[in-house]
């Protein structure tokens, strides 16, 4: 049953601003900080992997505002939509090329983030359970893809590196973030963002869920760490699946495979570390990112406040993205730091920054021309007959 317009939540949420303020600061964290050692070491170790994830599924929420929040639109509105979403993703990629040029350290998310608006627009239309049920059928089937099917195309003598389906298969089955797999968090955030937050059992129910997902996927994976430990092995310091450790050899320039590679074991599998792509990582950090947005949303309009420099750095996560690989093409001391001062220092400029910014002018610089490049797309002028057209875009 369709619900009217009127019953649509409205206004910024500030739980889902501080969730992406959260993602961007642990994204930065990750790519900064200096060598893991001690407790400071595994505090460090925290955001890695889960912060690209929650940022992974609040794309998907992104997703649900522009398409109608929880009533979703229709007609011209829904055409309006989409071209926003083709044309943010196109502004992401060019905006990616450019930070790739200055770039030879992190792996970039935004060129994949494009990636994952396109290929969740069929699903803009879907209830919030067939959503869920996809994402979890995406985390188990995911990683099962993403292992076998590079080695079935590799038996097969399907040798595709270096051409134009190169950039495919990498956000696809072969990055750093496997799309395959990611699209489950893009499409949890979707349902989340289908849902009716405003309803107080919505958050309620959320949080509890993500921990428990996340108490079975970590806890799993440390149960059988003992078993599995002498068998996982990274990949350089992409944190590739270590089942390919058999398979591939890396000279810096991508993998270049073995003519008898063979199928990995299910036991180096067995482990949920981050950007490992295992069924245990997406179901722990799947259900870390929901708790994280449930807990948030329990906290209300009150948060906003209390966590205002966050929440600043998620209204403008682009734009504060994109300066950190900035930073760090040009200063060099924040490249693998000796202490924890530079990554301190940084994350303490970006939150004053976005939030002088925020408070005395708005919408971030880059989010201004998502923005406006995006609505002049999709200005459409209905013609005498009745039927909608776009308009030429005039910026």
């Amino acid at each position: 049953m369709t619900q009217h317009p009127s019953l649509r939540y409205s206004g910024r949420i500030a739980a889902f601003d501080i969730a992406r303020g959260l993602a961007v600061l642990g994204m930065i964290a990750a790519h900064i900080g200096p060598e893991r050692e001690g407790i400071m070491g595994w505090l460090m170790a925290v955001p890695d992997g889960r912060s690209s994830i929650l940022f992974a599924m609040l794309a998907g929420v992104s997703l649900a505002i522009i398409t109608g929040r929880n009533v979703p639109y229709t007609g011209v509105e829904f055409l309006q939509a989409k071209i926003r979403i083709f044309t943010r993703a196109a502004l992401l990629l060019v905006i990616s090329g450019v930070l790739a040029l200055m770039n030879d350290i992190v792996a970039l998310i935004l060129a994949y983030y494009a990636v994952w608006f396109i290929l969740a627009i069929p699903f803009l239309r879907w209830r919030p359970s067939r959503l869920f049920i996809a994402a979890g059928l995406s985390w188990v089937i995911g990683p099962l893809i993403a292992i076998y099917l590079p080695v079935f195309f590799q038996k097969a003598g399907m040798d595709t590196m270096g051409d134009a389906s190169d950039f495919i298969l990498d956000t696809m089955l072969t990055g750093t973030y496997v799309g395959v797999i990611y699209m489950g968090f893009v499409l949890a955030g979707l349902g989340i963002g289908r849902l009716d937050i405003t309803r107080r059992s919505v958050p309620m129910t959320l949080t509890p869920i993500g921990l428990s997902l996340a108490i079975v996927g970590y806890g799993t994976a440390f149960l059988l760490s003992d078993s599995t430990e002498e068998s996982w092995k990274y990949i350089d310091d992409g944190g590739y699946t270590g089942a390919w450790t058999d398979g591939w050899q890396t000279d810096g320039m991508g993998p270049d495979w073995y003519p008898d590679v063979t199928f990995p074991p299910v036991t180096d599998y067995l482990h949920a570390e981050p950007h490992s792509g295992t069924i245990l990582e997406a179901i722990g950090s799947g259900g870390t990112a929901i708790a994280i947005i449930g807990i948030l949303l329990l906290g209300g309009p009150f948060l906003g406040t209390l966590l205002y420099p966050i929440g600043a750095v998620g209204a403008m996560s682009l734009t504060a993205y994109s300066t950190h690989i900035v930073a760090v093409w040009a200063i060099p001391a924040l490249v693998f730091p000796e202490s924890m001062a530079p990554l301190l220092w940084h994350l303490l400029t970006t939150m004053i920054v976005c939030s002088l910014w925020k408070f005395f002018i708005g919408r971030g610089p880059l989010e201004w021309l998502l923005y406006r490049v995006s609505q002049k797309a999709a200005r459409i002028i209905p013609e005498p007959s009745g039927n909608p057209q776009l308009s030429p875009p005039r910026l």
